[in-house]
């Protein structure tokens, strides 16, 4: 016994087979398209013309900016640990990172997330997840991967942009509505722009 949907698949085939053909644009030949394209392939490509355009590929890519600001905030977790702390607020990185240490290990979970270093070592082994991050009494969850060897103490990246959006920078800091109150992120003085 056929499948009905194998069947129908099957008349409508030949339906669509049986059909004539109502293109009236003439096929295209392999010939055709060499010709089509004959008369840039013909011009000549010198060391200037190299030269000039990685010039303005780095101009490009200088033009790229990650933003970076240092803010203060408050993380809770599970109502039993706080911990007050400067934050660095990068446009860069997609998760969130904070150094190992800085949390006890009874808020540890294993992960198989990756972030290695050049010569392939993986920095990371355990996450966090629920995550409070507070400001003016609201309350942000996210979750971090913990980094061994990590010179910076916490990195706010793209996830938590992304709650946050749509925010405006402004001389005092980052403004954002939350929960329909208006709530401005503070900036430390470490706040800066970088360049990568």
């Amino acid at each position: 016994m056929i499948n009905t949907d194998k069947q129908k698949e099957s008349s409508l085939l030949l339906k669509l087979k049986d059909e004539p053909s109502t293109s009236t644009s003439q096929p295209y030949t392999l010939q055709k398209i060499f010709q089509r394209f004959e008369k840039s392939s013909k011009q000549n490509i010198t060391l200037q013309d190299l030269q000039e355009t990685s010039t303005k590929i780095i101009h490009l890519k200088e033009k790229i900016t990650y933003q970076k600001w240092h803010i203060n905030i408050t993380i809770i977790i599970q109502d039993s640990f706080k911990l007050q702390i400067t934050a660095l607020i990068d446009s860069g990185p997609q998760m969130n990172c904070i150094q190992e240490g800085l949390i006890p290990p009874k808020y540890f979970e294993k992960t198989k997330q990756r972030l290695s270093t050049t010569n392939d070592e993986n920095l990371v082994k355990f996450k966090v997840t629920n995550v409070n991050i507070c400001n003016k009494g609201i309350c942000i969850k996210q979750s971090f991967i913990l980094i061994k060897d990590f010179d910076i103490e916490i990195i706010l990246g793209q996830s938590f942009l992304e709650i946050i959006k749509p925010f405006k920078i402004k001389t005092k800091g980052i403004t954002t509505k939350i929960f329909q109150q208006k709530i401005l992120f503070a900036f430390n003085k470490k706040t800066y722009y970088q360049r990568h």
